[in-house]
């Protein structure tokens, strides 16, 4: 595949489609990620952990202290880093959860050097990974759910499409 080729399949991808409401639903239907809250779409990104056992690892039963630790793939290249890792993944499972975290910003804190920016840039390069929906014109990207009311659509929408009503409450 030369190099024109792989552009256009690139930007074939990533192209943007649009759907009527109608559509957008019945995608909903078939795929939760549809409808998937931030954290959700970047921890699907990051995808399931390796765990490794350092007890079967001289090297590694040292720095862990024979602990079970888990190595995610979407962050091979960061070494020593998986405890902070293991943080972030734990604050985006309870945020994905809706649990308090769901109101918190991530803010990484550490000396300077220390990876926060790398780790930062990675967690940014990953929220590409899932496809977002949003309104065309909307001037800041409401998510088509904003266009149904709760109370009077809630039920209609879990019944007919399976979503569940924690996804329609807005900001």
């Amino acid at each position: 595949m030369g190099i024109f080729e792989h552009y256009q399949s690139r930007y074939e991808e990533r192209k943007q489609e649009e759907f009527t409401i109608g559509e957008f639903l019945e995608i909903c239907k078939e795929d939760q990620t549809a409808y998937a809250n931030a954290a959700e779409r970047l921890l699907q990104a990051i995808g399931e952990p390796e765990l490794i056992d350092t007890a079967n690892d001289p090297a590694l039963s040292r720095i862990f202290s024979n602990r079970v630790i888990s190595r995610y793939p979407a962050f091979s290249e960061f070494y020593g880093m998986e405890e902070a890792i293991e943080q972030i993944v734990s604050y985006l499972k309870h945020a994905a959860q809706g649990l308090e975290e769901k109101k918190q910003i991530l803010y990484l804190l550490g000396p300077v050097g220390g990876g926060k920016s790398s780790l930062a840039e990675r967690l940014k390069e990953l929220m590409q990974h899932v496809p977002i929906y949003m309104l065309k014109g909307s001037p800041v990207n409401d998510h088509p759910f904003c266009l149904f009311d709760v109370k009077e659509d809630g039920d209609i929408l879990q019944k007919e499409y399976g979503i569940p009503k924690r996804y329609l409450k807005t900001i």
